[in-house]
């Protein structure tokens, strides 16, 4: 059944707000189409951070290093399709199954599940200041429309007070898709797995 589903997300644990940086706001999971799903994040600049562009995320991603573009990475992205995902002008997103971490954030993230990682590699530095900004969408197809808890680490640069120029990482928690396929789809499974035993038992017996 093609359906919508709109979750909000609470991005940041209370204790991490005052730090934030770029957020997942929003996640959109779009119609089945072809057995894919379109999943849409909205993300969300703080006032206190900018982005600017630089060189993608290469694995370990230093927490000095200013010439690494601004970055999100969504962890443990499960069923997701090759080649799929996108992000607004400037932003190239790369698929890979560990990091891309900035090494002073420890998100949760399984080896042998990819993570999507949105990177702001051209254009002029985005401005927080003085409200936030919506940095807009960003997506990826899975193979599946099932949410989970998923983690989500991310990088800007401080705007304000003492750190200002200074790297801002974050991590915290998100929507992203299960590998569990949705319970309409369980039930075709084992539809299917009884249609089998019955064709089995018919079967001749010299056979």
């Amino acid at each position: 059944m093609k359906r919508f589903s709109l979750l909000c997300v609470v991005a940041l644990a209370l204790s991490a707000v005052a730090m934030a940086n770029i957020i997942p706001t929003n996640t959109l999971i779009g119609p089945n189409v072809g057995g894919q799903f379109t999943w849409t994040y909205q993300f969300q600049l703080s006032a206190d951070q900018n982005v600017n562009s630089g060189f993608a995320p290469v694995n370990p991603v230093p927490n000095t290093n200013l010439s690494y573009a601004g970055f999100l990475t969504v962890y443990d992205f499960a069923g997701y399709v090759a080649g799929s995902c996108a992000g607004p002008a400037g932003w190239t997103c790369t698929a890979q199954n560990v990091g891309f971490t900035p090494d002073d954030v420890v998100p949760g993230d399984n080896p042998s599940i990819v993570n999507i990682t949105w990177a702001y590699t051209t254009g002029a530095t985005v401005l927080g200041q003085p409200l936030g900004k919506d940095l807009g969408l960003f997506t990826a197809k899975s193979t599946s429309n099932v949410p989970t808890l998923v983690s989500y680490a991310s990088r800007g640069i401080a705007n304000d007070g003492p750190q200002t120029g200074t790297i801002a990482d974050n991590v915290g928690n998100t929507q992203g898709p299960s590998g569990v396929p949705e319970p309409a789809t369980l039930g075709l499974i084992g539809s299917g797995l009884v249609v089998l035993g019955l064709l089995r038992r018919k079967r001749p017996s010299g056979l």
